[in-house]
């Protein structure tokens, strides 16, 4: 952020995944958005944590079972209504699977003054089976 203060023409893009941007960071994410920074925050939503071997993220779905929580997952977060509650002056979602609608979401996201959220739904084919599978 500090490049951005000292250059306004900056463009700064910030990349995450769901539990680090909305779990770990989620109170950067919130503050970000509050205070409209011109950043454009795109955040991989795969509603796991894939790196660590798949414990539910804070957008997992309602009773996801996983090894760490066999109990299944609490009530998912909602993103978009979390950064449009928070004050964010851009809002979307796109599916990485469609390249041409996810780079023009980007784009538009980027060409945005103000803080830009793009939440990507980019299902874990490793540890998220039972969203990837009703995607194929």
């Amino acid at each position: 952020m500090a490049q951005k203060i000292a250059n306004r023409e900056l463009t700064v893009i910030a990349i995450s995944g769901d539990g680090d941007g909305y779990g770990e960071g989620g109170n950067h994410f919130i503050h970000a958005a509050r205070r409209n920074h011109d950043i454009t925050y795109l955040v991989h939503n795969n509603q796991i944590y894939g790196l660590t071997k798949g414990q539910t993220s804070p957008t997992s779905d309602l009773g996801f079972v996983t090894k760490t929580t066999p109990q299944g997952a609490p009530p998912p977060i909602n993103p978009i209504t979390l950064a449009i509650a928070a004050g964010a002056t851009f809002v979307a979602r796109a599916f990485a699977g469609d390249i041409d609608f996810l780079s023009s979401i980007i784009q538009q996201g980027i060409n945005h003054h103000g803080f830009a959220l793009v939440d990507i739904l980019q299902p874990c084919v490793s540890f998220n089976h039972q969203n990837y599978l009703s995607m194929v």
